[in-house]
């Protein structure tokens, strides 16, 4: 049986939703466990693959979904067991704990303190956190980061291999903040300094927000609100610092703007 990232690597990896799931990532996770098929992915490789998949995907969808993540939360967890998490601390910006003899983090993460260790995370609101967030965090944690920011923002654009995957930020998160914000330009800016914001400097938007999503990933969001007299309607855009795939592969990159959104978006 082949593991979730040899799967992945059989993909195209640019998240099209041609096989019925959001990410290329969790269509891997979902074959692996036997919740999806090769043969439902139109652009992947073929060689090879009925030996990589353990089921013939007539499963359900939405269980299939939660398969995937827990297999994949699964592989995370095996991955950090071999991290030296003291070690790692410093360099994405969490601070360690002690568990009974063993050594946990805590890590900023819009807006709350989680705590992470090697086999679980614990969101101070209670319980764990939504599997969709244990694995971006894990992701966080692997990834480990090498020196600081740059300060230098770029759109998603500016990295490499993301030209299928501006469309999916777009959808998945400007096209939102600009529906939800609409008029609402002092709102957003309160939501963004709830979960830490602060004002951008050199603002060309009628606002720009600085979001720490995670201590070495900020977020600036750029917003124009809505010209009715104009008939120009409402628009936002993401960016990242140019050094942020030293701390998150693009795909995480992309789901770190949309809980951002998500977030701001259902705050109350």
């Amino acid at each position: 049986m082949a593991t979730v990232l040899e799967i992945l690597r059989a993909t195209p990896r640019t998240n099209c939703g041609g096989c019925g799931y959001p990410a290329c990532m969790a269509f891997a996770a979902a074959c692996a466990t036997g919740a999806a098929h090769p043969s439902q992915c139109p652009y992947i490789r073929a060689e090879g693959l009925d030996t990589l998949c353990a089921g013939d995907g007539h499963e359900a969808a939405e269980a299939g979904a939660t398969i995937a993540e827990t297999a994949l939360l699964k592989d995370l967890r095996e991955k950090i067991r071999h991290v030296d998490l003291a070690a790692r601390a410093g360099q994405i910006g969490a601070e360690t704990v002690d568990e009974g003899g063993e050594t946990a983090l805590t890590l900023p993460y819009l807006g709350r303190s989680i705590k992470i260790s090697a086999g679980a995370m614990e969101d101070p609101q209670g319980g764990e956190p939504d599997p969709r967030d244990q694995i971006l965090l894990y992701n966080y944690i692997f990834f480990g980061g090498k020196g600081g920011l740059s300060g230098e923002w770029v759109g998603l654009e500016s990295f490499p291999n993301s030209i299928s995957k501006v469309v999916t930020l777009r959808k998945y998160t400007e096209d939102k903040l600009a529906s939800a914000f609409t008029g609402k330009v002092t709102a957003l800016e309160e939501a963004a300094r709830r979960l830490g914001g602060r004002p951008a400097r050199d603002c060309h938007a009628d606002l720009c927000m600085v979001i720490p999503v995670l201590p070495m990933v900020p977020i600036q969001i750029l917003f124009w609100d809505a010209d009715e007299e104009d008939g120009f309607p409402a628009r936002a855009k993401v960016l990242f610092d140019a050094r942020a795939l030293t701390f998150l592969d693009i795909e995480s990159l992309i789901f770190a703007a949309e809980r951002m959104a998500e977030t701001i978006i259902g705050l109350p």
